[in-house]
């Protein structure tokens, strides 16, 4: 977990006066649990991604992974794996809102619904560039455009698979829109509640029960007297 004290100076904009890594977040022992979980979870979705990969392929015309440059840990960049989803004709670009623009087809919908496409992002765990759980790594152009201190503070763990907005009833905006998810997981960050994140993504796969803000709050391990409460 690592620790950080909010201010709001000037109002309406989050400064990071101070942090201190902690236990959890850059525990050694969950790295290799974590790094180990995502090797072995790659083999057994195998079966699953290659015939995916082939009807990419066909589909797209295209190499069926799609890599995208990220902002992973301390703002270092990497590249995500993904299976491809989109024509090469599509922006790699664009955001949320963008894309939600286009028309798909049933081979696009599908992966995009079922999150198929973000299965080769295990890679990039066992890789040690991600973790299982975490803020979202977020596009470079679209992080520059981020406020300072927020990217910051969400680069200052591994970006993760699943987390606390990628379950999140915001998960239909921009992070940013909504950053108090992220704030809050790093902030509280621990085994407990990245257990809870990952049950629960199951659940939301199946039922589309998204969390809430009270949710969250409610499941964090709030041990300082600094948490960031609201937007």
């Amino acid at each position: 977990m690592l620790r950080f004290l909010f201010l709001e100076s000037p109002p309406g904009r989050l400064r990071v006066l101070a942090m201190e890594p902690t236990h959890w977040s850059l525990s050694r022992r969950r790295a290799v649990v974590e790094r180990c979980s995502a090797a072995l979870l790659s083999l057994l979705t195998l079966p699953l991604v290659l015939p995916c990969l082939v009807i990419s392929a066909i589909r797209f015309r295209a190499n069926p992974v799609f890599r995208q440059e990220r902002v992973g840990l301390h703002q270092q960049t990497f590249l995500l794996p993904k299976i491809r989803s989109l024509p090469t004709t599509t922006s790699s670009t664009l955001d949320k809102y963008s894309l939600n623009a286009v028309t798909y087809g049933r081979w696009t919908r599908l992966l995009r619904r079922t999150h198929i496409d973000e299965l080769p992002q295990l890679w990039s765990v066992a890789a040690g560039n991600m973790s299982l759980v975490g803020p979202r790594p977020e596009m470079v152009a679209l992080s520059s455009t981020f406020d300072p201190d927020f990217v910051e503070m969400r680069t200052s763990v591994l970006p993760g698979m699943t987390g606390t907005w990628q379950i999140s009833e915001a998960s239909s905006e921009l992070i940013n829109e909504s950053p108090e998810f992220d704030r809050i997981y790093v902030e509280s960050a621990s085994a407990k509640l990245d257990f809870w994140i990952l049950c629960r993504t199951i659940q939301i796969l199946g039922s589309g029960d998204v969390i809430t803000l009270v949710d969250l709050k409610e499941r964090a391990d709030h041990k300082t007297q600094h948490n960031l409460i609201g937007g």
